[in-house]
């Protein structure tokens, strides 16, 4: 497969020197956008030199219209906002996405991308649609995913979401001008740090059917958007749970709570820990005389392999046609991100939409309402 790259920085340049050193099978770099000297120094030397630079993601299509470039796919690694119409273009040349988190700002972006390319799939067949949600490679998850999945300890009752390992110092936010800004960048904690955690929350657990946020703007450092959150989580089947998120704690954790019928899962620090109960814990509640009667339970410590090259599996499944994350699945972590922070605009619990329903549509458009509103209050500010 050959791809081109669009957007070369942080990211960008780790893909394309990943696929350059031949980490990726079946990946071969055809093409790049602009790159800083420095990052050019980091990879010229595992580089082709047929490999193709461009000023921009529209002149490497314009490559593509006058067939002197040719690929497969793109890889997406630019600002959230442009991800829609970059997708869409390459859509429009039957050529194959994997596009990194999240899909865009807003959840019409994302039902916009997937729609185009429903459609363009019809006359390309093989076309592919992948996000880079690397994290659902990791062990640990797929083993919690599996869990949940195959109802080993009966339905979740209560999830509880710590990670304010995500400490960053006012230089990250000050090292670009679109960082932390709700006209550049979309958001903050939950749209930059979280969107991997809202994905694999959505993936092992399902969408909550509603939620409360709490979003604290600037509370630790000199910005405009988010640096801590909280969200209330409730799901159709009566679980509840709780998301908790900073950018400005240390030393912070990434702890992982799901209380299951008959069990809790706590997995902390990539580790993964089960506390099983003797029997089911709805027998105790319901045939015990005792007062204060506590059910027996114990611990175990559940094996699970190395969490080795999660980047090059998900570039590697990619190559051989295969998507970690679907286009469809990008969704879900908007849906989230956008309900959390409309509840926190609002103030007030928020029903999450149902995709292709009417509610979507009238939740599309009132988070859009918002967060125009929040960008042109940061303006005036400044």
């Amino acid at each position: 497969m050959k791809v081109g790259i669009i957007g070369m920085g942080n990211m960008g340049a780790k893909y394309a020197l990943m696929i350059a050193k031949g980490d990726v099978k079946g990946m071969e770099l055809a093409a790049i956008t602009r790159v800083t000297d420095e990052r050019w120094d980091m990879i010229r030397q595992y580089v082709s030199p047929e490999l193709m630079k461009f000023n921009s993601g529209d002149d490497m299509y314009a490559a593509i219209d006058d067939n002197s470039l040719s690929v497969d796919a793109v890889i997406i690694v630019t600002p959230h906002y442009s991800h829609e119409e970059l997708v869409k273009k390459a859509f429009e040349r039957g050529i194959s996405v994997l596009c990194d988190k999240p899909a865009g700002v807003y959840s019409r972006q994302a039902r916009s991308m997937w729609e185009a390319y429903k459609s363009a799939k019809k006359s390309c067949p093989k076309l592919q649609y992948g996000f880079i949600f690397h994290q659902r490679t990791f062990p640990v998850y797929r083993k919690i995913k599996e869990i949940i999945d195959n109802k080993t300890y009966g339905n979740i009752k209560r999830v509880n979401w710590v990670i304010t390992d995500w400490y960053r110092p006012d230089a990250y936010y000050e090292s670009g001008k679109w960082r932390a800004t709700w006209k550049y960048d979309g958001g903050g904690t939950l749209l930059n740090q979280c969107p991997h955690n809202l994905d694999l929350l959505s993936w092992i657990c399902g969408n909550p059917s509603d939620v409360a946020g709490f979003c604290s703007e600037g509370k630790y450092h000199p910005i405009e958007v988010e640096d801590d959150v909280t969200a209330y989580m409730e799901w159709e089947n009566g679980a509840s749970g709780v998301f908790i998120a900073s950018t400005g704690e240390a030393p912070g954790v990434n702890r992982l709570e799901i209380s299951l019928d008959n069990a809790l899962l706590v997995c902390d620090k990539g580790q993964l820990r089960v506390c099983e109960l003797d029997k089911p814990e709805i027998e105790y509640r319901r045939g015990n005389s005792d007062l204060f009667a506590k059910p027996k339970y114990e611990w175990k410590d559940i094996n699970i392999e190395p969490n080795d090259g999660a980047y090059e599996k998900l570039l590697t499944e990619y190559a051989a046609g295969r998507c970690v994350a679907n286009g469809d699945e990008a969704i879900n972590s908007l849906y989230l991100s956008n309900a959390i922070y409309l509840s926190s605009w609002k103030n007030r619990k928020v029903a999450l939409p149902v995709s292709g329903s009417r509610y979507e549509l009238m939740f599309e458009k009132q988070f859009e309402k918002e967060l125009e509103k929040k960008i042109n209050k940061a303006i005036r500010c400044k």
